[in-house]
């Protein structure tokens, strides 16, 4: 009897958007070997599973970004909420024969059973109203922030995170290091 391998999966999420997903993953891709990422995004009427790397890596894109910091392979997932299972299904299986996937988005985490969810908020701590149930399901926050904050009041927003990380984003500074040593003991640990 064979046992399937299966990826480690990483969902990055987020508070609201632009509060930086997009470098969180990239950051993550250039500390993880052999890993993918999936870029989710929603689509009012259409359901689409972009693959071409002529797509991918166009300049200022996402996609880009990830395929220049290392990501083995990447997919960009355009989808409503009501399609999202079956083309994440889709996504997940192209995915299988690598180490792990990063899966950006918010939406996604309904559908996945991820080894850790990783949810970045912004100093104020502000939260889109989508965003709590999410929020409630992370493993670690991220607060973007260049100043130190108190991070009880942000485990308090997020009861289920163990652990709570300040990085400046933007400079790239900050809890890095501590934050890629809980990734790694937390996806080296058994399946969730």
């Amino acid at each position: 009897m064979s046992v399937e391998k299966s990826p480690k999966i990483i969902s990055v999420t987020g508070a609201y958007s632009g509060v930086g997903k997009t470098t969180v993953c990239s950051i993550l891709l250039k500390n993880l070997k052999g890993f993918g990422a999936v870029k989710f995004t929603k689509a009012n009427l259409y359901v689409s599973l972009i693959d071409d790397i002529n797509i991918l890596g166009q300049n200022g894109k996402d996609t880009a970004m990830f395929l220049k910091s290392g990501a083995v392979r990447v997919l960009w997932v355009q989808s409503p909420y009501s399609g999202l299972k079956d083309v994440l299904e889709i996504a997940l299986s192209r995915m299988s024969d690598l180490a792990g996937v990063i899966v950006e988005g918010n939406s996604p985490v309904d559908f996945l059973n991820p080894h850790l969810v990783v949810f970045i908020i912004g100093e104020k701590g502000k939260i889109k109203p989508s965003a709590f149930k999410i929020c409630k399901k992370a493993d670690a926050i991220i607060i973007n922030s260049k100043k130190q904050t108190t991070h009880r009041a942000f485990l308090e927003k997020c009861p289920g995170a163990v652990k709570v990380f300040r990085i400046d984003l933007l400079k790239k500074k900050g809890e890095i290091n501590e934050f890629l040593s809980f990734v790694k003991e937390r996806i080296s640990g058994g399946s969730h």
